[in-house]
């Protein structure tokens, strides 16, 4: 008779057999991590967008007076209902494009998986990256401003507002800003991936523990994304603000079908606004915009890579 050892399997055939049973990922299962993860981010830094969109829709307000001028008018219960659905659903759909499309557009530009880019393609795939995003996230952007800076409480709801856009100026009310915004993603998101490793290399020499390494160069690549496309949401905030305030005056007539693909009104607005109140003006709101692009891309740079780790041991991907 066989001994009993000759009949077990090989010692680590088991292991073996968990290894070969893992499959191959696809960018398409990446995609519930990055989402998770794009949720979550969305939803802690809400309050700072709130205090973010009308420091840059009014130029010389301080966060503080936004801060305080936004409770008398909504009260704490306003952070929910002022554009709460519309903004976790945009600001999550936006990171969530943005982290699915870089690598793919990283693969197919140079090649190679962004893991093995450099610091320029990686930022470049990033900033190419966002034309899709943008153009997904533009009608909740508009409903999301428009609630903000709703003092008077004209609106019902993103639905309403929604409603109120369509019937006034068709489907290119919701592309309001568009060109502003491309630019703006293009920045950020540019700079971001431009930088987030290089960060992370001078840090690590630095602090030894990984989690710290993630947030501080996360909030370093988020806040450098800032410095670069800060001015670029000031300016398309204004012109934002001014067209959806358009909407209630029907002696305007109704903009063009391509109108918001016009990038003419943006640099119209930037020069403008540099030539009046010079540097400080095109960076109104720094402040919070540094602390809400900032603390994402620490919340992202922590998140990411862990939810993609936990998800595909769950799902036995590689």
């Amino acid at each position: 008779l066989a001994s009993a050892s000759a009949l077990l399997p090989p010692r680590g055939l088991s292991s073996q057999r968990k290894m070969a049973a893992k499959r191959k990922a696809t960018a398409v299962d990446t995609l519930p991590p990055i989402c998770a993860g794009a949720v979550v981010t969305s939803v802690v830094m809400y309050p700072v967008d709130v205090v973010r969109a009308i420091c840059m829709s009014n130029p010389g307000t301080g966060a503080g007076a936004a801060l305080k001028g936004f409770l008398e008018a909504h009260g704490v219960m306003g952070f929910v209902k002022q554009g709460l659905v519309a903004e976790v659903t945009r600001a999550s759909i936006s990171r969530a494009i943005k982290f699915f499309m870089q690598p793919i557009v990283h693969k197919g530009i140079y090649g190679v998986p962004e893991t093995k880019g450099t610091p320029i393609s990686k930022g470049l795939s990033g900033a190419i990256g966002t034309f899709p995003e943008v153009l997904a996230i533009s009608p909740l952007e508009n409903i999301k401003l428009a609630a903000q800076l709703d003092k008077e409480g004209r609106f019902s709801g993103s639905a309403d507002i929604a409603k109120h856009i369509w019937k006034t100026r068709g489907f290119g009310g919701l592309m309001i800003g568009y060109a502003g915004m491309q630019v703006r993603q293009c920045l950020w998101t540019g700079g971001f991936f431009l930088t987030l490793d290089v960060y992370k290399g001078a840090v690590s020499n630095v602090v030894s523990n990984k989690l710290a390494q993630d947030v501080l160069s996360g909030f370093a690549a988020g806040a450098t994304g800032t410095a670069l496309n800060c001015w670029t949401d000031v300016c398309r905030s204004i012109v934002q603000k001014k067209a959806l305030a358009d909407t209630f005056d029907p002696a305007i007539p109704r903009p063009g079908a391509l109108e918001p693909y016009n990038p003419g009104p943006f640099f119209s607005e930037a020069a403008n606004l540099a030539k009046t109140k010079g540097l400080s003006g095109l960076y109104a709101g720094v402040g919070p915009k540094m602390v809400h692009l900032g603390g994402s891309g620490a919340i992202l740079a922590v998140l990411m890579p862990r939810f993609k780790s936990m998800y595909f041991d769950m799902m036995g991907l590689e």
